[in-house]
């Protein structure tokens, strides 16, 4: 009725009442497709689902303690807020489904299911958990105990504050995050982590590690000076891109087999390896390097409400007349204040371009030297079949 006071669980509910339902539909879902059925040995990778318990328990606790922290942070109704619910869950669910779901199975007998399994592991899922920033949510779920037993000495420690402030630094993490791509992507590591499921476990953890780091930089939600500078962030996805177009460009444009461990394993649909390993490369290419300039866009965006915070702050505060003078007044003293940033954009506009233009003359004369290397320069010998193909 009118006025009357709203209890907090009506409150709960409706804030997480349907990303909970979600989950829990999906979770139902899942299940009865898993086991709606007899199980054999032989069932095709399109119909199994994985529920190995580490992921299982880690993917309930993270949602589990993020519900916990709407309750104990009330929301403001903003829809902003809201979104945020949304884009948490929807990282969390992307990343189960890339480990748990059919995508996994046939990931072992495709490389590009594999690729689209890493594309959700190390950019989609990282990307909407950190856009969510979950941070102020994950630790007010904590319980106090936990929050006062290990929190805080993590946050009093020194030594540990100056270990993560060098894993937080850009330079780092741009590194890892591309560095986890390059690294498992090179034919040894990756026909490895095939056929062993321990460099398999791996090889997931650190793709995920690598792109929560990256992707939480680049979205902090911080402003400079406390977080990267929004210049910073966009030279950051700028070199990702050129990572991905170079490696994704020389995978999809080679005359060579490089992943044998699928022939080994067995590819699905009896695609030919080289046509399976050029979707692959697509992959890596252009839509791995589109999410890159998705988030290109949100970073400028993000700049702007900046700016314009600020902007009105100025404008809503008496301000004195020294601090009048750090903004222009007039046209021309608009253009005088602008126009570094206008030339660092152009600077950096011309690079870019000279950079894709010089990339793809690297790529061809790469692809060249391959076809003239008899087992080309990044094959190696099949690998001997595992006991047992996941």
């Amino acid at each position: 009725m009118p006025g009357a006071a709203v209890s907090p669980a009506h409150k709960l509910i409706r804030r997480i009442g349907a990303p909970l339902a979600s989950l829990a539909l999906l979770l139902f879902t899942t299940a009865a497709w898993a086991h709606g059925g007899e199980a054999h040995a032989d069932d095709v990778a399109w119909n199994r689902w994985e529920f190995e318990p580490d992921i299982v328990v880690m993917t309930l606790l993270a949602c589990l303690i993020y519900a916990a922290g709407i309750m104990r942070r009330p929301a403001t109704g903003d829809r902003l807020r809201q979104w945020r619910h949304g884009a948490f869950f929807a990282g969390v669910a992307a990343v189960f489904l890339s480990l748990e779901s059919p995508i996994d199975g046939m990931a072992d007998h495709l490389f590009w299911m594999h690729q689209i399994q890493h594309m959700l592991l190390r950019m989609i899922g990282p990307m909407l958990i950190a856009l969510s920033a979950p941070q102020a949510m994950l630790i007010s779920g904590l319980p106090s105990a936990l929050r006062r037993g290990a929190l805080a000495p993590f946050a009093g420690s020194g030594m540990l504050r100056r270990i993560f402030s060098f894993l937080t630094n850009a330079t780092v993490v741009t590194v890892l995050f591309i560095a986890a791509l390059y690294v498992w992507q090179y034919p040894p590591y990756h026909d490895a982590a095939i056929l062993n499921d321990g460099i398999h476990y791996t090889m997931h953890v650190t793709m995920l590690a690598a792109g929560l780091l990256f992707w939480w930089r680049v979205f902090d939600m911080r402003p400079p000076p406390m977080g990267l500078s929004y210049g910073t962030r966009l030279m950051m996805l700028w070199i990702v891109i050129l990572s991905q177009i170079g490696l994704g460009a020389y995978t999809t444009l080679k005359s060579e087999v490089l992943y044998a461990a699928y022939d080994v394993a067995g590819r699905l649909f009896e695609i030919k390896p080289l046509a399976d390993e050029l979707i692959g490369g697509f992959i890596i290419w252009v839509p791995s390097s589109m999410m890159c300039l998705l988030a290109a866009i949100l970073v400028i965006h993000l700049w702007g409400v900046q700016e314009t915070r600020i902007d009105e702050q100025r404008l809503a505060s008496s301000a004195s007349n020294s601090a009048a003078l750090r903004y222009p007044t007039t046209g021309a003293e608009l253009v005088a204040q602008a126009r570094p940033k206008n030339r660092m954009l152009a600077i950096g506009v011309v690079a870019f371009a000279i950079s894709i233009f010089g990339l793809a003359i690297f790529v061809g004369v790469l692809n060249h030297l391959n076809n003239e290397t008899r087992n080309g320069l990044l094959a190696h010998a099949a690998p001997a079949p595992r006991a047992a193909v996941r």
